[in-house]
């Protein structure tokens, strides 16, 4: 645990008062999606702090964070060799990059085996021929990298997030954030945009760091796909745009307000309620349906990690 990751101090410890305790004090967006999923899904994942173990078959969780590092050292890059010197960045980009592969999927091991190395570096190919042209056009000018934020909501409650970038576009600053994605364009803009908490948080946290009215966030996608009899397998980028008006951010702020206070409430009773409705989606079914408090104990100690979220640095590296 960092020395600047700061936890909420348990007012109760009557539900599984046996494991150590990790509630941020700062929640981001994975925090909150978690509670207004299910409470005891928070519990279990932000509060005790189990994950599950990802092995190989989530390799696309290294390829997405391998694939950030490289968009990230491309900028560390462009500022040692400039524009003349565009072609030099990408090699040392690379290298940083690579240093997070922890090794290719066996062949048929799930349907994410095609994400190999060799696919993540067609990939980064890709991200750089579009970053160059970017450059040449000078589409934007970013203001900053990886930049980790906390910031206030009402008085007592912090928001908390990390942005990929915060640049100018057209004279106004935006936020802009890469994902890697195996859904289609399509699927993908129906059902990770808007409502989206990450980006309207972080379009609040980074005005708050830049002190300018963030206009909303670019978000930058990498679509990935397994060849098929339809598809070509071939990688490529497509670019959303998400605005937001001062008055939808005011909004969202009184809306968090109620959700912090509901935290509140399971906190101070030290019981968080299971919702039903998300069990089949979620990693921690398999716990709650032991039934007792002992049997759920056991099974997360048996089939998880207890590795706590700190939103500043995220590890999404396999866990064996």
């Amino acid at each position: 645990m960092t020395k600047d990751f700061k936890t909420i101090p348990p007012i109760k410890q009557t539900f599984m008062p046996k494991f150590d305790r990790f509630e941020p004090l700062a929640r981001d967006s994975t925090a909150i999606c978690a509670f207004k999923q299910c409470c005891r899904k928070y519990f279990f994942s932000m509060v005790l702090g189990f994950r599950v173990p990802k092995g190989g078959v989530m390799i696309y969780l290294p390829f997405g964070s391998c694939y950030h590092v490289f968009r990230h050292h491309l900028e560390l890059q462009f500022k040692i060799h400039g524009l003349n010197g565009l072609d030099k960045c990408l090699e040392p980009a690379w290298k940083e990059a690579e240093k997070g592969w922890p090794g290719d999927p066996l062949s048929g091991s799930s349907k994410w085996d095609y994400l190999t190395k060799g696919y993540l570096l067609v990939s980064c190919v890709v991200a750089f021929n579009h970053w160059k042209n970017e450059k040449i056009n000078g589409t934007y000018e970013v203001l900053a990298l990886e930049q980790p934020f906390e910031v206030m909501l009402d008085g007592e409650r912090t928001s908390g997030g990390k942005a990929d970038q915060i640049l100018r576009w057209n004279g106004d600053p935006w936020g802009r954030d890469f994902k890697t994605t195996g859904k289609l364009p399509q699927w993908y803009e129906r059902s990770e945009l808007d409502p989206k908490d990450q980006f309207i948080r972080y379009t609040h946290g980074e005005g708050g760091l830049i002190g300018e009215e963030i206009k909303g966030q670019i978000v930058e996608v990498l679509f990935h796909h397994k060849v098929t009899k339809t598809h070509n397998g071939k990688p490529f980028i497509r670019s959303f745009i998400v605005g937001y008006t001062p008055s939808q951010i005011q909004r969202w702020l009184k809306e968090q307000t109620i959700i912090e206070k509901q935290i509140d409430i399971c906190r101070e009773e030290d019981i968080w309620p299971a919702c039903e409705t998300f069990c089949s989606y979620c990693d921690y079914h398999s716990v709650c349906k032991m039934g007792t408090e002992r049997g759920m104990a056991a099974k997360l100690q048996q089939n998880f990690v207890q590795k706590h979220w700190d939103f500043k640095n995220i590890d999404n590296t396999v866990e064996k």
